[in-house]
């Protein structure tokens, strides 16, 4: 039940604080809305971000803004001008995270609640299928994740979409159909549209789920194997990470070294995003050569038996670590 399911998130998050709903308007968004808002009486903040893309927005954002001044529940709209090169819906994606994350820290807020059901964890996990992702990618999206300086959870990832649908109809709640979520020209639409066909393969959603459930565990082992790696063979100099020559050269062959390497360009980059396990090959490729590479916003470089990990200069990102965390403790190695 979605009652539930929200009210196991509020519970862990705890009652002092508020928490941010993000508001689209769709039925995923407007059914978490009005879950949470029964459930933090008092404490929920709601936030819709118009990017501006489709004339339909602003007519979205408004009747949100009328959607939580029914339920009392503070609303405010964020503006993004698209401006920019490349995927146009990726830029959107980061946008709205990054909108969203600065004005939730503004809020003060515990968490920020993302509406992603069931079906759009299915859809990811056959979108990177399709990409040939690792392990990580076929986990899915994740539970619960910090990004931007704040918390997001994801308390709907066990609901239906339809189940959610069924929820609103019985309350008589409305809400806005995307119509982008149709469109052939976005790869999540095609996802969606062959979710149907690719059931007769037996490639249901229940078992593109069960896929994320298996290589999400298989994520937390390898997980747990680099932290001991890194603890044992990974030394910190200030910023710097030092990783052992040896480490690299295996990355073709062992999951666990690749994933350190990965999290240690992450953690002294400052990136919340894992490099491409291509890039990865060609950085080790190029430092056992002797030669200086640069990735995710780190200089790597060869020092006797090591890789030196250094930012690069004009990286100003902080670290992603907490106060006097060391790297094999820290958040980028999972």
């Amino acid at each position: 039940m979605p009652e539930a399911a929200v009210s196991r998130v509020l519970a862990a998050l705890g009652p002092d604080r508020p928490v941010v709903v993000a508001v689209s308007g769709g039925g995923d968004s407007m059914a978490l809305l009005h879950l949470v808002a029964e459930q933090a009486v008092g404490r929920v903040r709601a936030v819709t971000v118009d990017h501006g893309l489709r004339p339909e927005a602003a007519a979205e954002a408004e009747a949100v803004a009328l959607a939580c001044a029914a339920l009392d529940v503070p609303h405010a709209v964020l503006r993004w001008d698209g401006a920019g090169r490349g995927n146009l819906q990726e830029r959107a994606r980061e946008a709205r995270r990054r909108l969203i994350g600065a004005w939730a820290c503004r809020q003060g807020a515990s968490a920020v609640l993302l509406g992603h059901t069931a079906d759009d964890q299915a859809e990811t996990v056959l979108l990177r299928l399709a990409r040939g992702s690792g392990v990580d990618g076929l986990a899915g999206m994740p539970e619960a994740f910090d990004a931007e300086g704040a918390a997001w959870r994801r308390p709907l990832l066990g609901i239906t979409r339809g189940a959610l649908r069924d929820w609103l109809r019985a309350r008589g709640i409305g809400w806005a159909e995307d119509p982008s979520n149709a469109d052939p020209r976005f790869d999540r639409a095609r996802a969606r549209a062959m979710m149907e066909a690719l059931e007769g393969l037996g490639l249901t959603r229940e078992r593109l789920l069960r896929t994320a459930g298996h290589m999400g565990r298989a994520r937390a082992t390898l997980a747990a194997q680099a932290r001991t790696l890194a603890a044992e063979r990974v030394r910190e100099e200030g910023r710097d990470l030092l990783v052992p020559l040896d480490l690299l050269a295996r990355i073709d062959a062992d999951e666990t070294a690749g994933r350190l390497l990965a999290a240690a360009l992450m953690w002294v980059g400052g990136s919340p995003l894992r490099p491409r396990w291509e890039a990865l090959r060609r950085l080790a490729a190029v430092v056992a050569a002797g030669r200086g590479a640069t990735l995710a916003g780190c200089r790597v470089r060869r020092e006797s038996g090591w890789a030196r990990v250094s930012p690069e200069a004009r990286n100003a990102a902080a670290p992603v670590r907490g106060p006097g965390e060391s790297f094999a403790e820290g958040g980028a190695l999972g």
